[in-house]
C-alpha cells in the first residue's frame, strides 16, 4: 500500500466536501427554486451527497491505516535481524544497511531512504528522526528514539537491541490485543444502529401507516380521541429517516474511535451504516 501524506489527505477531504456541497446545493435549487420533481425525496439526495463526501476520505484512511499497520507489523522483525547482524560483528549503521535489503513490506522503502540519507553524509541520528516523522506511528517513533539512544551510548549494542526488540514486540502485541478486545464494542454499535433502523421502519409500516388508513376510512365520521389526531406519515417518515442517518453517522465515528483510536477511522463505519439506512428506507419504505 502506498503512503499517503497529510497534504494528500487534506486535498482529498476538501475536494470531497466541495463535491458534496455542490450536489446538496444543486438538489435544493432543483427542488425549491425550479420546482422540478425528483425520483426520490429531496433529502435522500442530500444523504447521497453526504455519502459521496465521506467515501474518498474513508478510502484514504483505510489505505493509510493499512500502510501504518504494515510498518508496525515489520518493525519487530527488523529489530531482530539488526540484532542478529550486530551479533555477527557488523556496526549498527552497517547492520541497518544490510537489513534494509530485505523485504519488510512498506517498511523496506523507509529503511532504504535511511540508507540513502546515510550515503549522502547525513548522520544516523538525523536519518532516524526523519524516519520517525515520515512513518508517524507510535512504534516507529519509539523505535527510532531507542536506536538513537543505543547509537549514542555504545556498549553491548547487540544485547540492547535484543531488549529493544522484545520491548517493541510486546508493545505491538498489546496493541493487537487492544484492538481485538474492542471488536465486540464495534459490533455493538452495528447491532444498535440496525435495531434502531428497523424499529423506525416497523413504526412507519405497521403503526403510523395503519392509523393513517383508519383516519382516511373514518373521514367525516365521529371517531375516538386517537383517530381525531392528524398524523402526517410522510413528515414522520422524514424525521425518522434523518434520525437514523444521524445515529449511523455518529455511531460509526464512535466505533472508529473505540476500535482504532481515531475519529477518521470511523468514517468507513459511518459510510457503511448510512448506506444500510438509506437502502433500508429505499426498498422497505419508499417503495
Amino acid at each position: 500500500m502506498p503512503k499517503i501524506s497529510k497534504k494528500e489527505k487534506q486535498l482529498v477531504t476538501y475536494v470531497s466536501i466541495a463535491l458534496g456541497v455542490a450536489i446538496t446545493i444543486s438538489t435544493l435549487l432543483v427542488t425549491f427554486a425550479f420546482g422540478a420533481g425528483l425520483p426520490l425525496p429531496w433529502d435522500s439526495f442530500i444523504i447521497l451527497a453526504l455519502m459521496i463526501a465521506i467515501f474518498p476520505p474513508a478510502t484514504v484512511n483505510i489505505v493509510d491505516s493499512m500502510w501504518r499497520g504494515g510498518i508496525d507489523k515489520n518493525i519487530p522483525r527488523f529489530l531482530r535481524e539488526v540484532a542478529e547482524a550486530g551479533r555477527s560483528g557488523l556496526t549498527l549503521t552497517r547492520a541497518i544497511e544490510v537489513s534494509a535489503q530485505r523485504r519488510y513490506g512498506p517498511l523496506t522503502a523507509e529503511l532504504q531512504r535511511i540508507v540513502t540519507q546515510l550515503s549522502w553524509g547525513v548522520s544516523l541520528e538525523d536519518s532516524l528522526k526523519s524516519f520517525a516523522e515520515r512513518v508517524d506511528t507510535t512504534l516507529g517513533r519509539r523505535t527510532a528514539q531507542l536506536i538513537i539512544e543505543v547509537s549514542r551510548s555504545g556498549g553491548d549494542v547487540e544485547e540492547v537491541l535484543e531488549s529493544i526488540n522484545k520491548h517493541i514486540g510486546d508493545l505491538y502485541l498489546l496493541e493487537r490485543e487492544r484492538k481485538s478486545a474492542m471488536r465486540p464494542y464495534i459490533a455493538i454499535v452495528y447491532v444498535a444502529a440496525t435495531i434502531f433502523l428497523f424499529t423506525d421502519i416497523l413504526l412507519i409500516k405497521t403503526f403510523f401507516s395503519e392509523i393513517a388508513k383508519l383516519q382516511a376510512a373514518q373521514q367525516g365520521l365521529s371517531a375516538g380521541a386517537l383517530l381525531s389526531i392528524s398524523i402526517d406519515v410522510p413528515s414522520l417518515t422524514r424525521v425518522l429517516f434523518h434520525t437514523s442517518i444521524v445515529q449511523s453517522f455518529f455511531g460509526g465515528l464512535v466505533a472508529g474511535k473505540m476500535g482504532e483510536g481515531t475519529i477518521g477511522s470511523g468514517l468507513k463505519h459511518s459510510l457503511i451504516l448510512i448506506a444500510i439506512s438509506f437502502l433500508a428506507f429505499l426498498f422497505m419504505v419508499w417503495r
